[in-house]
């Protein structure tokens, strides 16, 4: 919303509590509600962040009508390891596919300080000052800035609010699932060598052993983790998004920048 209006878009947040509305949001308690907003006025684009396994998402989806819907997934179904309410999740991005929107399929979004993966462990190591590795740490992330994925909203909005997602696809963009993803694939020991090192931490990393992971997701609530995330640690979590970067001229940002952006949005420290 913050970067429409930099940018001289008008947009419209929708929230589903009236106390959450303001001068620029408006409350959507039902499908009459999302009805009528869209029969008031014409959007170039529809963006839905709610996430697809969520009880009360259908009455938006069934009205989706094309590409200028813009739905967020998660790359996280293409896992081996589901989570709760993932299967829930690959028949609703099918929907979503079928009546025509774009959907986007994010790897790790991190940044502005509010996000429980890079920020939360940014963190910690500046609380404990101790860097903690899971086995070898070979396994591969590729995680993206939230300001990345922003980019990628407005490209979409140019390119659709220009009736050119076709032309610059060299197919149909329509009903087309993008993977999205950081600008490099790491392993996770590299990324915890980068963190620690702006924030200035000498200390070699505490190794957690691969076979204690068993162990640890039969605990995982009491740490209010759920046991598929615990087993996913040793798992690679990288995608191609080849095809999403050429269809909306876009790029993330160097993984280092943004690393140093986050430390810094975290911690809580003015960044222009």
């Amino acid at each position: 919303m913050a970067s429409s209006f930099c940018a001289g878009i008008d947009a419209v947040g929708a929230v589903r509590t009236a106390s959450a509305t303001s001068a620029d949001h408006v409350a959507l308690a039902s499908a009459a509600d999302l009805d009528e907003l869209l029969a008031a006025q014409h959007f170039d684009q529809i963006v839905t962040l709610p996430q697809l396994s969520l009880a009360d998402i259908d009455w938006i989806l069934d009205r989706i009508d094309g590409d200028r819907w813009l739905v967020f997934s998660s790359a996280q179904l293409g896992s081996n390891i589901d989570a709760p309410g993932s299967e829930i999740s690959k028949v609703r991005e099918r929907l979503a596919v079928v009546r025509g929107a774009v959907v986007l399929r994010p790897t790790m979004i991190y940044g502005r300080g509010g996000d429980g993966n890079i920020s939360r462990t940014i963190r910690q190591l500046h609380r404990t000052r101790v860097p903690i590795q899971v086995g070898d740490g070979a396994q591969l992330v590729q995680p993206i800035h939230v300001d990345d994925v922003t980019a990628l909203v407005d490209a979409h909005l140019q390119i659709a609010s220009a009736g050119l997602l076709d032309a610059r696809c060299g197919t149909r963009a329509a009903g087309r699932t993008f993977p999205v993803g950081g600008p490099e694939a790491v392993p996770t020991r590299e990324l915890m060598v980068m963190l620690s090192e702006l924030l200035g931490l000498r200390v070699p990393p505490l190794t957690v052993r691969s076979s204690w992971l068993d162990r640890a997701a039969s605990v995982a609530p009491l740490f209010r983790l759920r046991s598929d995330q615990i087993r996913r640690l040793l798992e690679d979590k990288t995608i191609d998004d080849g095809g999403t970067k050429e269809t909306f001229g876009w790029e993330p940002t160097a993984l280092a920048h943004r690393l140093e952006q986050a430390v810094a949005e975290a911690l809580g420290v003015l960044v222009s």
